[in-house]
């Protein structure tokens, strides 16, 4: 038999929260709120090696309540130490690991989708993990609990992509319109998303300090190299799945003082290979066999304000009518058919593949670009080709962009305060309409 889920209301009577009921994950934790808790400061708990059942749901609804503190590249540069980086994570993962729950449980009919609640599970047990670690764990033990949370989470963003379109599936059947279901659900990943590559970056770059002295951050990357490094990647991945893979040319535009830039070479790594990705598939799947397809181009150029790639290629462009959902994370032009209204999925006929996964690639690489202080665009020519331009910036104090769960929070249930109050002042109206209409006659007092 299922245990009941602790429900905040019944530990906080006094607080008006708009709650909803909660499946219990695996581990015997239930948290499901749309509202923080302004209590005790953080870190009340003085046993926190015990920290489980329904002091751990405070714990998190405390953390919930804080909005995470977004850190500058100079920021994360200047920490030279596994030791410095690991006082920020264990002030931060935390904030922002209960942060990610609350939002999770904003989703309408979480109890539904199985996937999403193994994520959220995920969630609930990193903190916990994190928050029983607390200040006196040795470097090898708090090395550990990063380690088991970047493997517990590693294959999250398929599992959490596959899971929407369930619950997509879901409304749909519903009878919830398309655009509807469509717009939150890109929405919510964006902030889901956005929110796992910074925790990413600075578990990443705890880490590999052990290795190195700058980390997962390159002082002087070069994006032209960077570039070169994905090419050979994505001609190795589409010489097993295309007869004809076009040449790609790089080339470097700009003073060689201005070639490089502080910049985690991983997050420009990812998205170069995404873009190219998408270049090389179309333009080998658009040439005949008989036929030299022309080059995939690449360009890099700079200045000593910033950086901007050009990615081109002649692979057909993207029609018109499906130009509006290229960013959307349930669109993918490989062998699918796409509604022309409402950019969703109708037939897939290829599965996953190197070349082409899960419709996630184009939405990611804008958010690793965001997150950067960049930014990526795309323009494309029916019948033609495609454009795509990457702009980074030199600021090395700009800081890492981050959604702002706990103002979002805050605003929806706002919204629904107003749209309650607009409710009973209808009905109020109404009432008083009938009464003066002849009706029964209205109470006194």
């Amino acid at each position: 038999s299922r245990r009941r889920p602790l429900l905040l209301s019944e530990m906080f009577p006094l607080l008006r929260l708009s709650l909803r009921p909660c499946v219990p994950p695996a581990k015997g934790v239930a948290l499901h709120l749309c509202s923080g808790h302004r209590g005790a400061p953080l870190g009340a708990f003085r046993d926190l090696a015990t920290l489980s059942g329904e002091d751990l749901v405070k714990e998190i609804a405390r953390y919930a309540d804080r909005q995470p503190t977004a850190l500058s590249l100079d920021q994360i540069l200047a920490m030279k130490a596994p030791q410095q980086v690991a006082k920020v994570l264990m002030e931060e993962l935390p904030v922002r690991l209960a942060n990610r729950i609350a939002h999770l449980d904003t989703l309408p009919r979480l109890q539904s989708v199985d996937r999403i609640l193994s994520v959220r599970e995920d969630f609930v047990e990193s903190f916990a993990e994190l928050r029983r670690a607390g200040e006196r764990a040795s470097d090898e033990e708090f090395t550990l609990v990063i380690r088991n949370m970047k493997n517990r989470h590693r294959d999250q963003v398929q599992r959490v992509t596959l899971g929407m379109r369930e619950w997509r599936e879901l409304q749909h059947k519903r009878g919830v319109p398309e655009e509807e279901t469509g717009k939150f659900v890109d929405a919510f990943l964006d902030r889901l998303f956005l929110s796992r590559i910074g925790m990413e970056a600075l578990s990443s770059q705890y880490l590999a300090l052990f290795q190195n002295k700058a980390g997962v951050v390159d002082p002087v990357c070069d994006p032209t190299e960077v570039c070169r490094a994905a090419v050979a990647d994505v001609l190795d991945m589409a010489k097993t799945q295309l007869r004809t893979v076009p040449r790609v040319e790089v080339s470097f535009h700009g003073p060689d003082s201005a070639r490089t830039l502080p910049l985690i070479r991983g997050h420009l790594m990812y998205i170069v290979t995404e873009l190219l990705k998408n270049s090389i598939r179309a333009v080998g799947e658009a040439c005949a066999p008989d036929e030299e397809p022309e080059p995939v181009r690449i360009h890099v150029c700079c200045d000593s304000a910033q950086v901007a790639l050009q990615i081109f290629d002649r692979g057909g462009g993207i029609p018109f009518e499906r130009q509006a959902h290229v960013w959307s994370y349930n669109y993918s032009t490989a062998g699918a058919e796409v509604c022309s209204g409402s950019g969703r999925v109708l037939v897939n006929s290829r599965t996953p593949n190197s070349l082409a996964g899960f419709g996630v690639g184009l939405p990611l690489s804008r958010l690793y670009a965001e997150y950067i202080g960049g930014s990526l665009h795309l323009m494309s020519m029916p019948n033609f080709g495609t454009h795509a331009y990457l702009y980074l910036q030199r600021c090395g104090h700009r800081e890492e962009a981050l959604p702002t769960y706990v103002n979002w929070l805050r605003n929806r249930r706002l919204r629904e305060r107003v749209s309650e109050l607009g409710r009973r002042k209808r009905e109020a109206a109404e009432l008083e309409d009938f009464f003066e209409a002849g009706g029964p006659q209205a109470p006194e007092g």
